[in-house]
């Protein structure tokens, strides 16, 4: 079993934890949303451009936050270099079998508990604090995506490999899985959320889901109290604020042009 760090007991000791999903890799981006209230920033490696480098420079800019990597894929060195930027935590998506796990969580674990190694970079102070960090090393949070039918129908193995800290429900590819409706409405939907979410509680592992800027009913998600919530994507929120304010602007100029329309036509 892993150490537990102070960030793992922030997530095991909270509900609803905000994390915004970030995707574009300028890291202003992540430092503007530092400072409007986020718990934490997830980075999406998995679906963006953004590598290694980029995830470097984005936990600078937001410094104090804490950062976690959702990175491309069982892959031992991207979980290594990852891991050596000193990220707080990752998530591995792609996991379907009890192997797949056991191998996410030998990864990132250096020995005798892991196969990992370390190397002089951000997380080590680049080197100048190798010794200090060995002694925590194993204590980054290591969480794995569930997302597929195969993983579904195998959670209760899954979710019981030693050294795993935690879980992510990716709700669109799971249900697109599954072939059912991804609503809160749902009852098919619901039962499978609140099964993955029981085998979770089970076991003190930490859960995460995704939940969409545009989601004005957020009740069913906060309701069933999960650590932290993927909380949209930066890409989202600026779809979002530009479309309706630029068509609430165009509505009111169409409004404020016809109004002037008929003061003219009535005035001659």
């Amino acid at each position: 079993m892993s150490e537990e760090s102070e960030f793992l007991r922030k997530l095991r000791g909270s509900k609803s934890l905000l994390a915004p999903l970030i995707s574009i890799y300028d890291s202003s981006v992540s430092e503007l949303i530092s400072f409007i209230g986020a718990d934490f920033l997830i980075v999406d490696m998995e679906h963006s451009a953004i590598d290694v480098l980029e995830l470097q420079r984005i936990m600078m800019a937001a410094k104090p936050l804490d950062v976690v990597a959702r990175i491309r894929g069982l892959e031992k060195n991207e979980i290594k270099k990852v891991l050596d930027t000193g990220v707080s935590g990752i998530i591995v998506p792609g996991i379907e079998t009890v192997g797949e796990t056991v191998e996410a969580v030998s990864y990132s674990r250096i020995p005798p508990v892991g196969v990992r190694g370390v190397g002089p970079g951000r997380a080590s102070k680049y080197g100048y604090g190798f010794s200090s960090y060995i002694k925590s090393a194993n204590s980054q949070v290591v969480m794995i995506q569930i997302e597929t039918k195969k993983a579904f129908e195998g959670i209760s193995d899954i979710l019981s490999v030693p050294g795993l800290d935690g879980c992510f429900i990716g709700p669109v590819d799971l249900t697109t899985a599954l072939g059912i409706e991804f609503s809160w409405s749902n009852n098919e939907f619901v039962s499978a959320i609140d099964r993955i979410l029981e085998e979770s509680r089970k076991r003190n592992l930490v859960t995460g889901i995704y939940s969409p800027l545009s989601n004005r009913n957020p009740n069913e998600i906060i309701a069933r109290g999960f650590n932290y919530i993927m909380f949209g994507t930066d890409r989202e929120a600026i779809q979002l604020e530009y479309g309706s304010s630029m068509e609430s602007f165009r509505n009111k100029a169409k409004a404020f042009d016809a109004e002037i329309g008929l003061r003219r036509q009535f005035r001659y």
